[in-house]
């Protein structure tokens, strides 16, 4: 989401990471699914959106904001790149996008962030361009790799994108509808501005009526998270991407403006969600820009399976449930260890055993899993 007050705070943007009071209320129709453990004071910049690399010890985490700019830090907030201007100056002068909404990083290409981009001038009407693109940046260094625009007869803007667990899709929305579109198709053949527009693979028509807009948005358990607001109702709802069904994850008493979403395990919990200090509900709950963390009120435990990847290593994955991938945990074989990725799957650089040994994994905010092997 944009407030043109927004502009207002960049000189404030070099704030340090440290705990704020975790002062949010769960709402009455709360379902008491996820609990508030920790609340972070964040820097200004880091105002639209976050997601994190899978697939490391230490998950460096991706934010976008406070308009155009994007940057990485590790687990304890401290900033290792950043770009106050991403979008290139070529770029703007040809689509006149000026915003970055919530991001998602993607394996494919040996990684990438995904940036949703569209035009926003308040005093000239808010939407000037009528387009939406997803712009692809390097989540190490940031750098500029290309843009793909979005068919306008889809979608006029784009707020935020998130990646599926088996890297298929691109999920982001447009009015009520949830719109997909294949991640082959987000590559350099079709970079603008001369490459072709792409059109969306799959529409859930009406999911997100009644919600209130998204403003970012993380797949957990093979749902997809949602978080937006309605006045001082903030709420996080999980989407089944295959049937459409909605339901209420987490109801927060809130005065301020929501933003991103994440799955991964820094300062105290799970499921990371922003929330900004500009409110039309009365005094913002939190004064700064600041990262709720919360924890799963009942923990899943994991489920491991493997497999053999030559001679000299083994690919391990994690599910939970029916089978739902799971990101993030650390995955331990004796002295190897491993962290698993978006797709649940993680790759212990050691042979499979012949002699009868324990294989585990863990999570914050799971019961963690093990395995004997051999099987």
């Amino acid at each position: 989401m944009r407030r043109s007050t927004t502009a207002a705070l960049v000189a404030a943007a070099a704030l340090c990471a440290f705990p704020a009071a975790a002062s949010a209320t769960p709402s009455a129709l709360d379902p008491g699914i996820w609990q508030l453990k920790t609340a972070t004071t964040i820097s200004f910049t880091y105002w639209q959106g976050i997601s994190s690399v899978t697939g490391y010890a230490d998950s460096p985490l991706l934010f976008t904001g406070i308009a155009e700019g994007a940057y990485r830090t590790n687990s304890k907030l401290k900033q290792t790149a950043g770009s106050d201007s991403e979008i290139p100056a070529t770029v703007k002068t040809a689509e006149g996008y000026n915003h970055i909404g919530d991001g998602s990083f993607d394996q494919s290409e040996g990684g990438r962030f995904l940036l949703p981009m569209e035009c926003y001038y308040p005093g000239a009407g808010g939407n000037t361009c009528k387009t939406g693109s997803i712009g692809v940046a390097d989540p190490k260094s940031l750098a500029w790799r290309y843009y793909v625009k979005l068919d306008p007869a889809s979608i006029a803007k784009a707020m935020w994108v998130e990646m599926s667990p088996d890297g298929k899709y691109a999920w982001t929305s447009s009015g009520d509808d949830l719109l997909a579109y294949r991640s082959s198709d987000i590559s350099a053949k079709n970079a603008a501005p001369s490459g072709s527009t792409i059109k969306p693979a799959r529409t859930i028509s009406g999911a997100l009526k009644g919600l209130g807009g998204v403003t970012g948005a993380v797949f957990w358990r093979g749902k997809l998270l949602v978080a937006g607001q309605k006045g001082a109702d903030f709420q996080i709802n999980s989407i089944d991407t295959a049937s459409g069904a909605v339901k209420l994850e987490a109801e927060q008493t809130l005065s301020g403006e929501s933003e991103g979403l994440d799955i991964v395990p820094v300062a105290g919990g799970l499921l990371q969600w922003q929330i900004m200090p500009v409110s039309n509900t009365g005094p913002a709950t939190y004064a700064q820009p600041t990262l709720m963390s919360f924890l799963p009120v009942n923990p899943v435990a994991l489920k491991l399976s493997v497999r053999a990847d030559g001679r000299k290593a083994m690919i391990v994955t994690v599910t939970a449930g029916a089978g739902e991938p799971i990101p993030h945990a650390a995955v331990k074989l004796g002295s190897a260890r491993a962290w698993s990725g978006r797709d649940g799957t993680a790759r212990l650089s050691v042979a499979m055993p012949k002699k009868r040994t324990t294989l585990s994994a863990t999570l914050t905010g799971t019961r963690g899993g093990s395995l004997r092997l051999p099987r």
